[in-house]
């Protein structure tokens, strides 16, 4: 189905302007900040790395999330949803992402966020997916409703860079400009980490943010702390 955006001129008429997949609607709406799979609740260990010092300023926190998003768990979820998008089977590609995680909140962070998504599509869009990981759960949600696999993994990092900035401006003081300057920053990163994807399997994923990965193990024993991961 393919629907018009329709502006409404001063004299009361309409102009169609370009044409708009439904189907593109459907993924934006997943991947929105207001689709309730809790992601506001997740720091993926920012909290710890701000504490230690590690993430100290925007500049700090924009070479953070690039070395997530191209080195860590954001190329990793990409290379899962995509192989969640090939497979008729999302519970063995379900099994490999668990045995992955490297700590435990973030499995946690991880399978609650899926949780969520999976309740919420199911409800909505009558699918009967099982509880899968976050981006397992996407991507095989995608395959279903026969969504645009690069489109999907591209506004699935897209969302990933912008819960994590988001996060860290509840942490530390940088305004609502210089996080949307980080966000902007980081588009050719998931550009970068899309492609790089493309045709992986299971020996594709590695993750070489280890920082990353300390301070998710880290903050399982931080107090206080304000997210739960």
């Amino acid at each position: 189905m393919v629907l018009a955006v329709l502006i409404r001129m001063s004299m009361g008429t309409a102009r169609i302007l370009m044409p708009i997949d439904a189907k593109f609607l459907t993924l934006a709406q997943w991947l929105s900040p207001a689709y309730p799979i809790g992601a506001f609740a997740y720091s993926h260990g920012i909290e710890t790395a701000i504490a230690h010092g590690w993430i100290e300023d925007a500049e700090g926190l924009e070479h953070w999330v690039r070395d997530c998003l191209i080195r860590g768990s954001g190329r990793a979820d990409a290379v899962w949803l995509r192989l969640a998008f090939a497979s008729e089977d999302p519970c063995l590609i379900d099994a490999l992402a668990r045995a992955f995680a490297p700590s435990q909140e973030r499995l946690r962070e991880a399978a609650l966020q899926g949780r969520a998504f999976v309740q919420t599509t199911n409800s909505v869009w009558g699918f009967e997916l099982p509880n899968l990981l976050l981006p397992v759960a996407v991507g095989h949600a995608a395959r279903i409703a026969h969504l645009e696999e690069e489109a999907t993994v591209s506004l699935y990092l897209q969302a990933f860079v912008t819960n994590l900035v988001s996060a860290a401006m509840r942490l530390m003081p940088i305004g609502q400009t210089a996080g949307q300057r980080v966000i902007h920053q980081l588009q050719n990163d998931c550009l970068k980490a899309v492609f790089e994807t493309r045709s992986a399997t299971p020996d594709d994923v590695f993750s070489n943010a280890f920082l990353s990965d300390i301070a998710a193990m880290k903050h399982e024993t931080q107090q206080p702390r304000l997210f739960q991961s």
